[in-house]
C-alpha cells in the first residue's frame, strides 16, 4: 500500500513537470512566463542554492519554496495575459 501511494506521488510529480515543460514550448505562452519557468528549472538543477541541499533537509525545502513561488508567478502571468487577450 505504501508503494502505491509513493508511485502516485511520483506520477503526479512527473505529470506536473511535463505540463510546465510544455508551457515553455507553446507559442501562445508569454515570454515572461517562459523566462520564469525556465528560471525555476535552472534553479532546481543548479548546484548553487540559497541554502545548501546537504544542510539537514533545509536545502530541499528551500528548493521547493523557490520553485513553487516561481511557478506560481508564471501561472499568474499566463492568467493575466489570457484575461487581456479575451478583452
Amino acid at each position: 500500500m505504501t508503494l502505491k501511494a509513493s508511485t502516485s506521488i511520483f506520477g503526479r510529480f512527473f505529470t506536473t513537470a511535463a505540463v510546465y515543460l510544455r508551457l515553455l514550448f507553446r507559442r501562445d505562452t508569454p515570454w515572461l512566463a517562459k523566462l520564469v519557468v525556465a528560471g525555476a528549472l535552472l534553479y532546481l538543477l543548479s548546484p548553487i542554492d540559497l541554502i545548501p541541499d546537504w544542510l539537514l533537509g533545509f536545502g530541499i525545502i528551500d528548493d521547493f519554496a523557490v520553485v513553487s513561488l516561481l511557478v506560481w508567478l508564471a501561472l499568474k502571468i499566463i492568467q493575466k495575459d489570457t484575461l487581456q487577450k479575451k478583452r
